[in-house]
Order: structure tokens, then C-alpha cells, then sequence
């Protein structure tokens, strides 16, 4: 609600920041992700492996998401649409998630975020941002509180870490939100 919202911000910030009231994020398109029929157990997915026979070329894991995330197991999951928006300014998360519609809008899947660097897993043209920006996914983590989860294509491989959703750190303008 624009109560708890409000409350986070003051929280962050000791006050209401002022804030362009024009949109934070421009919607850019949709991306299908198929159902899957097996749970999703993070920790056998999310692995640092760079070798040419690699499912995913992932060179780091940040120890925020292996705390976080890689104890997690998913249920199946419905095929799902995913919408993705850039980043039209510097944001912090409240406020995204804010525009997004809420935390039930905003939240993601462990299970989505793998599916689209699967389809990119050396790092080729696709939803995701293969430039060094952020790509942006709300996610609960095992405790089921909201993270933010950033993955990023740098060097020749993809990175994954996590965040607080309350933290004052503002993602970069150009970033990909999904949702």
C-alpha cells in the first residue's frame, strides 16, 4: 500500500525524497517463459562454471545470493509472461516495486531468472541486458522476504547477486527491470 511504501522510504531516507512523479521505467516488451515440470533447487543451478561445455557461463555468485537463494527449492512453475521495462532514471527499489504495482507485481521467479540466461548463456542478443547494466528481479528468498536480484553478461559471463529492497542504493539509469 502507498502506507508501507511512504513508511520504507522514510525509513531509508529519514524522509520523503523528493521524486520526478513522471514513470521510472519505459515498458519495452514481453517474454514468454515456459512451464516447467520439476521443482527448482537453486543450488544446482546457480553454479560458478566458465568451461566451454558450461550449461550457463556464470563467473560469479555473490555471497548475499548464496545466503539468500541457493538453500531454495521452487515448485513447478505455469508458463509465464514476463514484462521488461528500462530504467528511464536512477531508482531505488521501493520506488520500482511502487510503480510495478506492489511486491506481487514486481515478484519473480529463481526458476524465470535461469530460463532467460539460458536462452542467453553465452551472453547472445535477448530480453536480457548483455551490456554490463543491470537486469533487475524481485524474488523471495528463503526466509520469504523480497530481494532484489541483479544479473549481469560482464567479461564473457554472466554474473548473480542479490540486495536488500530497502537499502538507499539506487540502480543505474538504462537498467532492465522485470516483472
Amino acid at each position: 500500500s502507498k502506507e508501507i511504501i511512504q513508511a520504507n522510504l522514510v525509513k531509508v531516507f529519514g524522509q520523503m525524497p523528493e521524486v520526478e512523479r513522471e514513470n521510472i521505467l519505459k515498458f519495452l516488451g514481453t517474454v514468454t517463459i515456459p512451464a516447467t515440470t520439476e521443482p527448482f533447487i537453486a543450488k544446482d543451478r546457480f553454479v560458478e562454471d566458465t568451461s566451454d561445455d558450461a550449461k550457463v557461463k556464470i563467473s560469479f555468485i555473490g555471497d548475499n545470493f548464496k545466503e539468500w537463494f541457493l538453500g531454495k527449492t521452487e515448485k513447478p512453475i505455469l508458463e509465464t509472461i514476463l514484462r521488461y521495462q528500462k530504467l528511464t532514471q536512477s531508482s531505488v527499489d521501493v520506488l520500482i516495486i511502487a510503480e510495478l504495482g506492489g511486491e506481487a507485481k514486481a515478484e519473480t521467479a529463481l526458476a524465470q531468472i535461469f530460463t532467460l540466461v539460458e536462452l542467453q548463456k553465452n551472453g547472445e542478443v535477448g530480453a536480457l541486458l548483455n551490456n554490463g547494466y543491470a537486469n533487475v528481479f524481485y524474488v523471495r528468498d528463503t526466509n520469504n522476504l523480497l530481494r532484489a536480484v541483479r544479473v549481469d553478461w560482464h567479461d564473457d559471463s554472466w554474473r548473480v547477486d542479490a540486495y536488500s529492497v530497502e537499502g538507499p542504493d539506487r540502480w543505474r539509469e538504462g537498467g532492465r527491470v522485470f516483472s
